[in-house]
């Protein structure tokens, strides 16, 4: 191992002392050269700012003794695989234009020198990204319907085809964009799902140039002519008086406010359904009163909040309250009249009265899952009291009636049924007033079946119950304690032992759910909506 040791030092000193004498043999400052570096410096500070969907500004630190700067760019990061545009400029600060929005590009720069002696600069190169490209108008409350919408964009802008996909991002329509719809910035898309949330986006080839998102309705009752009402429109009788159409369906959005200060007459023999859009609130609907035209297929309210407090032009309350919603005078046949999944309330009489002399004749009354609230003792909610006028059949189903004075008036004529379903009462019936009254002399031909329902308080001790020319068909129908009657018992009902207060949640404040576990109509009885959970 020593010996080795001495071979390799003696190595070592023979060739450091063979470089000692090359060195001293060479000038100082006669250094080598290599012609590949006799090159211009590679641009710096390359930096593309300003970023627009279609633009971008390009800046870098000019390099003395350069002609010109040769560009390239591609679609991929920084790799130029596929150069996909090439130029020369000599300036070193200008826009780029004509850009796909929402697409990559890479850029890169060289210089190319004055002295052709010198070689041209190596590559500087930047990835950006453009924003993405926004040229669709937003879609309005009345381009959508439930299965349609109507898409807007800039009218004549370069454009292939639409994308429409749901909420998930699955594509489930490819629509192509044709030359006429191009032109106008337009097009029409159908076969859509109601009640569903799409994004639509606007392509050129594999570029998007635009977006839009939206919900498409529930289904709305369809009819020859819609009115499609958005939040700022104006209710005239002119609007109604100007319809040519045997049926009309009127659309209201939620959350949105309309009123008209005024009596609005219903156009004869046009049947009507007032539609309100589903949403966190419902659409309030405030009229003076409506009057029905002479004749009517149907006229039907859906989920709206038809109310009677006066408002401002803002939609607050003024603290006063409209008489009436419908106060019937002029002649009518309508075959149906409907309330269903909507706010009755806060009216100074009733929703609904039948007045004066000429005839009137209504086929079915239906309340379907409504809320009816806030009547004084002044007028019956149904309030029919002359021999020529008639509701001929009276369907009240899945609701809640409370804090009213009087429920039911029919009694100077017969007419077919009456049905009471599922329903819940509560605070009702002032002194001496009647839950349903016919007059002793009259009644439903075809019989008068309350059950399912939950009888709360009377406003008095000395309320009364139902009086026709016949008895009533009660099941499964519970009367709390504070349910009392002065007159006109109403034979059939369960009793249940305890107030009104101890069966609901909170009936001071509209609260009508089910507090008492060992109820046993505790989900067979009363609005489903307060069943026992």
């Amino acid at each position: 191992m020593n010996f080795i040791k001495k071979i390799n030092i003696k190595i070592l000193f023979v060739i450091l002392s063979g470089l000692l004498v090359f060195n001293a043999c060479v000038d100082k400052n006669d250094w080598g050269t290599d012609d590949d570096y006799n090159r211009m410096f590679r641009p710096t500070n390359l930096a593309v700012t300003s970023i627009t969907a279609t633009t971008g500004d390009l800046n870098f630190v000019a390099i003395p003794g350069t002609e010109y700067y040769q560009f390239e760019m591609s679609n991929d990061s920084l790799l130029f695989d596929e150069i996909i545009a090439a130029f020369d400029t000599t300036a070193n600060s200008f826009t780029l234009t004509g850009l796909d929005g929402n697409t990559a590009y890479s850029l890169r720069i060289k210089a190319i020198p004055v002295d052709k002696a010198k070689g041209e600069s190596e590559w500087a190169s930047v990835y950006f990204k453009t924003r993405a490209e926004q040229i669709m108008e937003t879609v309005g409350a009345g381009d959508v319907a439930s299965r349609t919408v109507t898409l807007r964009w800039e009218a004549g802008a370069t454009v292939t085809n639409f994308v429409i996909n749901d909420a998930d991002g699955t594509e489930v329509q490819n629509i192509t964009i044709t030359a006429e719809q191009m032109a106008a910035g337009e097009l029409e898309v159908t076969g859509l799902s109601p009640e569903t949330a799409y994004e639509a986006l606007l392509m050129n080839g594999t570029k998007q140039r635009g977006s839009a998102s939206f919900t498409t309705y529930p289904d709305v009752p369809e009819a020859e002519y819609y009115i499609r009402l958005q939040a700022g429109d104006v209710l005239t009788q002119e609007m109604f008086d100007a319809i040519t159409a045997s049926t009309v369906t009127v659309t209201f959005p939620a959350g949105t406010f309309f009123t008209y200060a005024e009596t609005l007459t219903l156009p004869a023999g046009v049947s009507f359904n007032f539609f309100g859009l589903p949403g966190e609130t419902k659409a309030i609907l405030n009229l003076t009163q409506l009057e029905l035209g002479t004749n009517h297929d149907y006229v039907k309210f859906a989920n709206l909040d038809i109310s009677g407090l006066v408002y401002d032009a803002t939609g607050t309350p003024t603290g006063g309250v409209n008489s009436y919603f419908i106060n019937q005078s002029g002649e009518t046949n309508t075959t149906v009249l409907e309330f269903s999944n909507c706010l009755l309330h806060d009216f100074n009489n009733t929703p609904l009265r039948l007045k004066d002399s000429a005839d009137k004749y209504i086929g079915t009354f239906n309340i379907d899952n409504c809320m009816v609230y806030n009547t004084p003792d002044s007028y019956y909610v149904i309030n029919c009291s002359a021999s020529n006028h008639v509701v001929d059949n009276i369907s009240i189903t899945n609701s809640t009636f409370y804090n009213i004075g009087r429920l039911f008036l029919h009694n100077k004529s017969n007419n077919s049924s009456v049905l009471i379903a599922d329903c819940t009462f509560d605070t009702v019936v002032a002194a001496g007033r009647y839950f349903f009254d016919y007059s002793s002399s009259f009644g439903p031909s075809n019989g008068f079946t309350m059950r399912n329902c939950i009888l709360g308080a009377t406003q008095d001790a000395t309320a009364k119950g139902i009086r026709f020319n016949g008895s009533p068909t009660v099941t499964n129908t519970y009367a709390t304690s504070d349910f009392v009657l002065g007159g006109a018992s109403i034979s059939g009902l369960n009793s249940y032992s305890g107030a009104s207060t101890d069966l609901f949640t909170d009936p001071a404040n509209g609260d009508y759910s089910i507090a008492d576990e060992l109820f046993d109509g505790k989900t067979s009885a009363g609005d489903p909506r307060w069943y026992f959970q």
